[in-house]
Formats: C-alpha cells, structure tokens, sequence
C-alpha cells in the first residue's frame, strides 16, 4: 500500500510540475502550421492557431460572377450548354484559422472542389441574336471566427459558399 501511494505521489508532482508552467507565458508560444492544418490568412495577417468558428448562419444562395460556360448564335436556332467543370469553395479573405477549423465550422471540406455539371438549352427568337451564360451558385455560411487563446470573437462576418449548381442568364439582341 505504501508503494502505490508514493508512486501517485510522485505523479502527483509532476503533474502540478507541468501545469505550474501553463501560464501567461504557455499561451505566448505560436504554433507553426502543418500540411494538414493550412491556413486561409494572407502572410501579413493575424493567424490564430485555436481558433474555432462561432455564429455559424445560412446566407442562402448566390450565384457567382465568373461565367462556367457560355453559348450564343442567330436567331431561330437553340443554343445548348452542356460540360463538366470543378468548382471550389470559395472563401473570405484574411480568415485567421485552419482550413480544418474553418471545414469542421461549416460543415463540409472546404478543401475540395466539386464538379459541377452545366446542362441548359434556350431557343432564340427569329431575327434576333441570343447568348447563354451558366454561373455557379453557391450556397453560402456567414460566422465569426473566436480564439480560445484571447477568449473573444477576434474576426466578425466571414463567409464561404460551396458550389450546389448552376444559375443561367440569357441575352436577345
């Protein structure tokens, strides 16, 4: 019975040992990040190692501004689209945490590109000259980004929006 105790005495030191060094000065030391923990902040802008998101909300759908495909011709023909393009996720910029935190956050990889398929067909009215142009949408999360360093909200009114689909335009002249 002796043994046991001393040796949980001892234990007992040198965990009070380790935790005594967990001060102002623990929290201090920055934390490089690796291949599977790469960050989204721009090299001159704050990064924080233990970040999470917070205030995760839905912005609903958009549609984006860099046109996936397009098709035009003279009037009294049909103009089709139809391919197969990857689209990424697309991000705020400067956004201080982990491509992982952001991910874990939003609810879905951010990291990896989705294909999108581009399938539209539009008549164009005789004597007239149209022009079809496919978008993609996306569906987007607006948060906050907090660090459980500082124990605050260090970054307000991020967003990513992920690839869903595609939104058309179409154009007679």
């Amino acid at each position: 019975m002796m043994r046991r105790t001393a040796r949980f005495g001892a234990m007992a030191v040198a965990l009070t040992a380790c935790l005594a060094g967990t001060g102002a000065t623990a929290q201090a030391h920055s934390v490089s990040p690796t291949a599977e923990t790469r960050t989204v902040s721009a090299a001159d802008a704050p990064f924080y190692p233990y970040g999470k998101l917070v205030h995760v909300k839905s912005v609903g759908t958009k549609c984006g501004k860099k046109p996936l495909a397009k098709a035009s011709g003279p009037g009294g023909t049909r103009l089709g689209i139809s391919e197969t393009k990857s689209v990424s996720t697309t991000l705020s910029k400067n956004i201080g945490v982990t491509y992982n935190a952001i991910s874990a956050g939003v609810g879905w990889d951010v990291e990896k590109s989705r294909s999108i398929t581009v399938s539209g067909t539009r008549e164009v009215s005789r004597g007239k000259h149209g022009t079809l142009t496919a978008y993609t949408k996306y569906s987007g999360k607006k948060f906050d980004v907090y660090d459980n360093l500082q124990f605050k909200v260090v970054q307000k009114n991020k967003t990513a929006y992920k690839p869903i689909g595609v939104c058309f335009t179409y154009t007679e002249k």
